[in-house]
């Protein structure tokens, strides 16, 4: 594959120049998820495999487009490249219709799209992010410490004035300590 000559405002790939990178286009058709997470750790660093799993949730709504439309504007807006294709949506960030959410939610064109991106941040190689960081909602499962459950507390029963009082005594256990037997004595019950 020969490097292409890229310059800020042209792409360096055509929209239907799949074929260019015959492993990215493989990738992009077999697992346009896992191609979208490539690209969006690029993009919005973050991590692929959480990339590529919001990619396909919102691929099964067929709503791919508003998750792939912002990273393909982040693209365009860093080197400053054109909409493509023409006249597919508007360009205009106030119509209701932004074509690059709309590229990505047509499954056909999807593929293309995710493929000139794939080769254009290949080709100009960035070394961060150049769209607005994405926050991972899974962090807070990577770093949890595991919990205790707080010491038990005892518990005395409220003496009513027609019954007599009842004191409860906590059980002991006898089995030692390693062993996973549970209690063998009986709470003792002895009336006042």
């Amino acid at each position: 594959m020969a490097t292409k000559t890229v310059q800020d405002g042209q792409w360096s790939h055509e929209f239907f120049g799949c074929f260019d990178d015959p492993a990215t286009c493989l990738i992009t058709y077999c697992l346009p998820c896992v191609q979208y997470g490539l690209n969006a750790e690029k993009v919005h660093s973050g991590e692929c495999p959480t990339h590529g799993l919001k990619y396909c949730l919102f691929g099964c709504c067929c709503l791919s487009g508003l998750l792939a439309g912002p990273t393909r504007r982040a693209v365009r807006d860093a080197y400053k490249l054109p909409q493509q294709p023409q006249g597919f949506g508007s360009d205009d960030a106030n119509k209701f219709v932004n074509s690059d959410c709309l590229i990505h939610t047509i499954p056909c064109t999807a593929c293309f799209a995710l493929c000139q991106e794939a080769n254009e941040l290949r080709d100009r190689n960035p070394t961060g992010p150049l769209g607005p960081a994405v926050e991972d909602p899974f962090r807070n499962l990577k770093n949890k410490t595991q919990t205790t459950a707080p010491a038990q507390e005892t518990m005395e029963k409220p003496v009513s004035p027609h019954t007599p009082a009842v004191t409860v005594e906590p059980a002991t256990t006898t089995a030692p300590v390693a062993a996973p037997v549970a209690a063998t004595q009986p709470a003792v019950v002895t009336p006042q």
